[in-house]
């Protein structure tokens, strides 16, 4: 969210200043403008509207490349602003502005610069207080190269059933829209005599619903995106979307363990790794970071944190007892449960894709249906009955 922080300057002027953040209240403090001073703090729908027409970062493989090329060239002694420059110079790919560029003093102020994945980004904030930039670099390249690999296994299968279930919502609105128009003007027309069935019924009164109802249609689908969350935690009970709920837990997993792995053995506390993710985060994830660290300020353990419906058994299970095993074993066990966690999330990508390709298909199969039987047959059969 982008928000508008109105103030007065040193000399009691009015001035203001755009903030990127989760809540009002987050603007307030991510500003550092003194609360006394603070006037008023409003939504910037300009630059929420603005961020949703910015481009996309750079394909993850040439973040991968990248980040090692980088790592590679920091371990031979070169400051970040050295090696920045090297490797920006070698990729015409990278994409910024030279203001925001001059504007840039740390490797997370690059990195965002560039529009890099958030990982990479939380892994450079990490590396600037232990000093392990080759380190935290490699990592990224390693996250985001096992990142793609699971997408890329899966990335067919996907793309098919998201074809599938887009062609057959485009079945089900078009045909009855336009033979149900056509059957309706045949009925107007009393010398032929049509023989209604179920099909028919269906498509002379869906087609209707959509030419009438259309205004409704849309509202209800705003409504419904504007309202998700909500409508969200029931929906994501039912059998199918159960899997949707389960992708975005694994999806979550995944991040933490490659964050938590990192952070750990750089010597950070359950607390600081925590309060780094919630501060890189956003949406439904930093919800859950928010929890967690309100768990741990109550001087409770990390390993009672992790709740049921905000993470996936493998990562409830390892984090239990994570504590009560040495070092070795603890990044043993991390290795683990990272392997686990991917191949767990191609498995549900798999399953969903399988569903959005067989709901697609039945929807087209019945659309096709629905146009021979209640469109087709019966005029044939009023053609015929009328000669």
């Amino acid at each position: 969210m982008h928000f508008i922080v109105h103030y007065l300057d040193s000399r009691g002027d009015s001035a203001s200043v755009r903030v990127e953040a989760p809540t009002k209240e987050e603007a307030r403090w991510a500003s550092k403008i003194p609360e006394r001073r603070i006037v008023r703090v409003k939504d910037d729908y300009l630059g929420q509207l603005s961020t949703l027409l910015e481009p996309p970062g750079p394909d993850i493989k040439n973040q991968a490349i990248f980040l090692q090329a980088l790592s590679s060239s920091i371990s031979t002694g070169k400051t970040v602003h050295q090696a920045i420059d090297r490797q920006s110079q070698h990729s015409g790919w990278l994409r910024a502005k030279k203001n925001k560029l001059d504007e840039c003093e740390t490797l997370a102020d690059y990195l965002k610069a560039f529009r890099f994945d958030r990982f990479a980004i939380l892994l450079s904030k990490t590396a600037e207080k232990t000093g392990r930039y080759s380190e935290a670099l490699r990592q990224s390249s390693q996250y985001l190269i096992a990142r793609e690999k699971v997408n890329t296994e899966v990335h067919s299968e996907l793309r098919t059933g998201i074809t599938y279930i887009v062609l057959g919502l485009l079945f089900l609105i078009v045909v009855p829209l336009f033979v149900g128009s056509t059957l309706e003007e045949i009925q107007k027309n009393k010398s032929l005599k049509l023989d209604i069935n179920e099909f028919t019924e269906f498509l002379l009164f869906f087609g209707a619903f959509l030419r009438t109802s259309w205004p409704i249609i849309l509202g209800a689908i705003a409504l419904f995106i504007l309202y998700f969350r909500y409508f969200w935690t029931v929906l994501k009970r039912f059998p199918y979307l159960r899997l949707f709920h389960l992708k975005t837990l694994l999806s979550r997993g995944l991040q933490f363990l490659s964050a938590y792995k990192m952070l750990h053995e750089a010597g950070c506390v359950d607390k600081e790794i925590i309060l780094e993710l919630l501060q890189s985060s956003s949406g439904s994830d930093r919800t859950v970071y928010q929890r967690m660290y309100a768990h741990l300020a109550k001087s409770e353990d990390l390993q009672s944190a992790f709740h049921e419906d905000d993470w996936g058994l493998t990562v409830r299970d390892g984090m239990s007892i994570i504590s009560d095993v040495d070092k070795d074993q603890q990044h043993e066990m991390l290795v683990a449960m990272l392997e686990t966690s991917q191949m767990e999330s191609v498995h549900v990508t798999r399953q969903i894709s399988r569903g959005l390709s067989r709901i697609g298909f039945l929807l087209m199969i019945f659309s096709v249906l629905s146009a021979v039987f209640g469109f087709y047959i019966p005029i044939v059969s009023a053609v015929s009955t009328s000669l």
